[in-house]
């Protein structure tokens, strides 16, 4: 990982934590946690307060075999999307089904955890350790392995990838 030098000096392998921008909240960085024998882990504290408004969060399994985190805004988001698909359009309904069928809803205790299921940490290989990441409007949960690869993969298309996304 690298670090960063940031206002407050260099931040020991996490990138900038946390920033509220035109009233969005935003993830990002990179931050290792444990996860306890009762499957919590620990959001960072800056993306919690950030996230201030946020009574729930949304936890999705991800293709890719990692999770994804959505505070209540981005869920709202994607509910809105979600009421513009017709009956008629099976494909779109299906992946809905399967995102739903497997998700999560976790309040976010005092000490700042969520809960995750046996079947999502089984989804992605988080056994006692887990990495979290910011994605701008959401956050995603890896084990640290898979996350490894994923970066190394990543780092090969990085040229064609950020030509795509207009970078």
């Amino acid at each position: 990982m690298w670090g960063v030098l940031g206002n407050g000096g260099y931040q020991g392998g996490a990138t900038t934590p946390m920033i509220k921008t035109s009233n969005r909240t935003v993830f990002v960085g990179t931050f290792r946690h444990a996860v306890d024998e009762k499957n919590r882990v620990a959001i960072p504290a800056k993306w919690r307060a950030a996230a201030r408004a946020a009574r729930e969060f949304y936890v999705l399994p991800d293709p890719k075999n990692h999770l994804v985190v959505l505070p209540e805004s981005a869920m709202t988001r994607m509910l809105d999307r979600a009421d513009d698909i017709s009956i008629g359009e099976y494909e779109r309904r299906d992946v809905l089904r399967l995102i739903a069928a497997k998700a999560h809803s976790t309040p976010c205790d005092k000490q700042g955890r969520i809960t995750l299921t046996e079947e999502l940490l089984r989804h992605a290989g988080i056994d006692g350790e887990a990495v979290l990441v910011g994605v701008l409007n959401k956050f995603e949960i890896w084990s640290p392995t898979r996350l490894a690869e994923n970066e190394r993969n990543t780092t090969q298309n990085f040229a064609e990838a950020a030509k795509q996304l207009g970078l």
